[in-house]
């Protein structure tokens, strides 16, 4: 039923058209009676007593109808759309028309005894412009104007009225004045109104009615000097109830007491959520009904206050669109109600929003959210609303006014926060400051990829969590599988090299059928590690963080490719590697365990396992030595070649390596040379004997290249034959003495020739002759940029053109503080902070060899670029000097 119930809809309120909001006194000239303008009984209907209206209703009363002075000015002040035209086309009417007025006045309990000798002269100027205001007065009262070279006199305009009373409505007069150009003649009107109004209140011949937009400047500056009823329509009350007065034809016998219920079951459900002065509310709500109390204040007085709208005028459209929206439907009306998806209400808001950009962003969002949160179009609808109409700090809204706003009696609370959670988590434009919601055409990075990360699936998702496994934490990505199923496992197996490891990571514990059935049928499945979480309730594939964050990244990375603005560039680069952090570390903390194999069966129930924890690093290389120095040593290869020897006699060393890679309960080959290793140490040791055609081996370590000694067999052990001894001395290694040799240039043991002058290599000559190195050191002191200390340089380097400069130290030192935006300076000195704050940067880079002048100036144009940085540089400079 809603408020339809108690307040009966103007028809126009409701109709496509909309409620005409505009008085215009040229109109009163419609011959047709079509506009409400020239029809006196539609047009008092519309009209409400103000408290304005009521004092001018008085005042006038009092002027005609009794002794006591009274001012003959009435001056109405207001910007366009505040209510002048409609208060002077009043008074038209009231002397104009005065039957139709008697009833009005009746039916409002007011009394004003209308004199019926007036003559009534009244003009918009802007419609009817006059080079003077005394020509329109005397030919409307019948007599013709004397020339002269001022305004009319007194005495002249006394004879003009004669015993006339004579009542003049003036509209726009600021415009009639201004559009004179002879600043002469202009001055003469200025000065005729204020005989006019000086003459108005000695004698009640005269009343004028004008309106002004401003007493500041001319002609008000010069009316406002006189006595005077001055109007200024600011009552806040009044305007409302002229909205509600316009626009329910109802109203003015409204039974408030017909509402309470519906009141009081608005403030119980708000004040079950929020803070409340409920009398207060009660009593602002009754007074504002069928509007709530926040949407008659943003309309009245907020937005006013940011330029938009016209006033009343321009509220009144607001409002009657309003109406037209939620007549058949709602209890109230809020700012809930401020449809994004009518096409009337964004254009008026474009008032607010020039471009419109904004409004198009909250829509965009709410668009997005309509199906995933169940109250998206009223927060939506309000958030913007606040925004468009609020200042500074008070740009947005609190949750207290959004519960005031958005929530009915039937609304369930937790809607309100799943989508209020809803906004500040997916609307990529909504943001959240200082406990107040609002709409910014400046994205929320992070909420823009959230909503994003929605388009992605749980596979994709999946996909993701395996390459950041592969190639973030096992830092391997050729021959590495993830397991997702046996099936697909198996066939990546078949695909990767066989003569290398092949691993398996698993996102979960599997269990012992999966492991059976993975290594069933593979070739070479030793080779094959099986690496597990050791958290046994770790789940890869199914953790909601973990697919949160995968999603996020696609997203992040997406938008990151999709844009062009470096700044969101790093925003989404910076939200992606977070939250790749974030899962790298959750997998990192699962752990992982090695799949070690005791047995493989025929079936499950005769395989062993033993799982093998690995603690520290889980990339590739780390797991391998860990494997190799704990569980998999050369020591672990002898012993089980050893339990083994009569099997491995006679065999090929590659034919024993192929078993070793082939058998699963066997030592794991981690490395290429585990069992050769083995297999040499078992030589050298006497355990087994090496054959082959480049020798055989026994008791040492076969001088085999490995290619060889792949090819060589595997035997029993043997003696090899005592080595030779010297047939002089009878001793292995020999011990004879090296007989001495003598100088073939002396004759003598030791040489006992004298030594030949060195020579330098350079000039030839003993002694040298080469010129001298000299080091000099050359500072250059800071300069502000870049340019000046290549200038400096190339001025103090001018004497050392043929120097070489061995070393240069260039230093950049940097301190601001209170820098209004850290995001201004390169990221390389403020990694991703942006914001407000002070910054010291200290740069110092040394560069050591042989360099010529210009060299220097080209590393000079090669340093980092910092604004109003300092740049200092230290050159070593060496120069030759001839040899004393």
């Amino acid at each position: 039923m809603g408020y339809s119930a108690y307040l009966k809809p103007r028809h126009e309120a409701i109709s496509e058209e909309g409620i005409e909001g505009i008085i215009d006194l040229a109109n009163l000239k419609d011959e047709s009676k079509a506009k409400i303008e020239a029809r006196p009984k539609d047009f008092f209907s519309l009209t409400y007593p103000t408290s304005d209206v009521i004092k001018v209703i008085e005042q006038i009363n009092l002027r005609f109808s009794s002794s006591k002075e009274s001012s003959g000015l009435f001056l109405f002040e207001g910007l366009k759309g505040s209510g002048k035209s409609h208060l002077l086309l009043l008074i038209y009417h009231l002397f104009n028309s005065p039957q139709v007025a008697q009833e009005w006045l009746k039916e409002n309990g007011l009394k004003f005894k209308i004199p019926r000798d007036t003559a009534v002269i009244i003009n918009k100027f802007t419609d009817d412009p006059h080079e003077s205001i005394w020509n329109l007065i005397f030919e409307e009262l019948g007599t013709e104007v004397k020339k002269g070279k001022t305004h009319p006199k007194l005495p002249e305009l006394k004879k003009a009225l004669g015993d006339k009373r004579v009542i003049l409505i003036f509209d726009e007069l600021e415009q009639g004045i201004k559009v004179i150009a002879d600043p002469v003649l202009q001055a003469q009107n200025i000065a005729f109104l204020q005989m006019l109004s000086e003459f108005s209140n000695r004698s009640r011949q005269v009343t004028l009615f004008a309106s002004v937009y401003s007493t500041q400047e001319e002609p008000g500056s010069t009316l406002k000097r006189v006595p005077r009823c001055v109007v200024q329509f600011d009552n806040e009350k009044d305007q409302s109830h002229i909205i509600q007065h316009r626009l329910f034809e109802n109203f003015t016998g409204f039974q408030k007491a017909d509402i309470l219920t519906v009141v009081e079951s608005y403030i119980q459900g708000w004040n079950k959520h929020t803070s409340l002065d409920q009398e207060e509310m009660r009593e602002r709500l009754k007074d504002a009904y069928p509007f709530s109390p926040s949407v008659m204040d943003i309309i009245l007085r907020k937005i006013p206050a940011r330029g938009g709208f016209q006033n009343v005028r321009g509220a009144l459209a607001f409002f009657g669109n309003l109406v037209r929206l939620t007549h058949t439907s709602n209890d109230i009306i809020t700012p809930a109600d401020v449809s994004l998806d009518d096409k009337a209400t964004t254009i008026m808001l474009r008032d607010l929003d020039l471009g419109g950009d904004l409004i198009s962003r909250a829509r965009e969002n709410m668009e997005d959210l309509i199906p995933k949160v169940p109250l998206a179009r009223p927060l939506a609808s309000t958030v913007l609303l606040y925004t468009l109409t609020g200042k500074g700090a008070d740009t947005g809204v609190s949750r207290d006014n959004l519960i005031k706003d958005i929530l009915t009696p039937a609304t369930d609370i937790n809607d309100f926060e799943q989508t209020l959670m809803g906004f500040q988590k997916y609307a990529s434009h909504f943001h959240h400051q200082e406990g107040r919601y609002y709409f910014d055409l400046e994205e929320n990075s992070e909420s823009k990829v959230e909503f994003k990360s929605l388009q992605y699936s749980d596979d994709q998702a999946r996909e993701e969590l395996h390459d950041i496994l592969k190639t973030d934490i096992f830092k391997e990505t050729v021959n590495t599988a993830v397991f997702s199923s046996v099936e697909q496992t198996q066939e990546l197996l078949k695909q990767f090299d066989k003569s290398r490891l092949r691993y398996v990571l698993t996102g979960r514990r599997l269990t012992q059928e999966e492991r059976h059935r993975i290594y069933f049928g593979m070739d070479i499945r030793n080779m094959i590690l099986l690496l597990e979480p050791k958290d046994d309730k770790f789940q890869l594939g199914t953790d909601k963080d973990l697919l949160k964050w995968a999603k996020r990244c696609l997203a992040a990375r997406d938008l990151a490719e999709s844009t062009k603005n470096v700044s969101r560039q790093n925003e989404y680069n910076r939200i992606a590697g977070t939250d790749r952090k974030y899962i790298i570390e959750r997998i990192k903390k699962a752990g992982l365990l090695f799949v070690k194999w005791e047995n493989y069966g025929t079936t499950v129930s005769d395989d062993r396992v033993e799982p093998e924890p690995i603690s520290g690093d889980p990339s590739k290389d780390k797991v391998l030595e860990k494997l190799s120095q704990d569980y998999f040593p050369t020591l672990r290869f002898k012993e089980h070649l050893e339990a083994r020897l009569e099997h491995i006699k006679g065999h090929l060393v590659k034919e024993i390596d192929a078993e070793y890679k082939a058998t699963l309960g066997f030592p794991v080959p981690t490395t290429v040379r585990a069992v050769s290793n083995a297999l040499r140490e078992l030589c050298k040791e006497g355990v087994v004997g090496i054959q082959h055609s480049a020798g055989n081996f026994c008791h040492v370590n076969p001088n085999l290249t490995e290619t060889e000694f792949f090819s060589a067999k595997i035997t029993p052990p043997f003696e090899e034959p005592p080595p030779k001894t010297c047939p002089k001395c009878g001793k292995m290694p020999c011990e004879c003495p090296i007989p001495p040799v003598e100088c073939p240039v002396c004759g003598k043991y030791p040489c006992e020739c004298p030594k030949p002058p060195t020579i330098c290599p350079k000039c030839g000559k003993h002694p040298c002759e080469c010129p001298r190195p000299e080091k000099t050191s050359i500072r250059i002191p800071p300069q502000n940029s870049i340019g000046a200390l290549r200038q400096e340089t190339a001025f103090r380097l001018q004497d050392y053109e043929k120097a070489t400069i061995t070393k240069a130290v260039f230093k950049i030192f940097l301190q601001k503080e209170q820098v209004g935006d850290l995001s201004s300076l390169p990221s390389g000195i403020r990694g991703s902070l942006s914001g407000q704050g002070d910054i010291t940067v200290e740069i110092s880079i040394s560069k050591k060899g042989t360099y010529t002048k210009s060299q220097i100036e080209q590393q000079i144009e090669s340093l980092p670029v910092l604004t109003e940085a300092d740049f200092s540089a230290d050159l070593e400079v060496e120069t030759s000097i001839p040899s004393p």
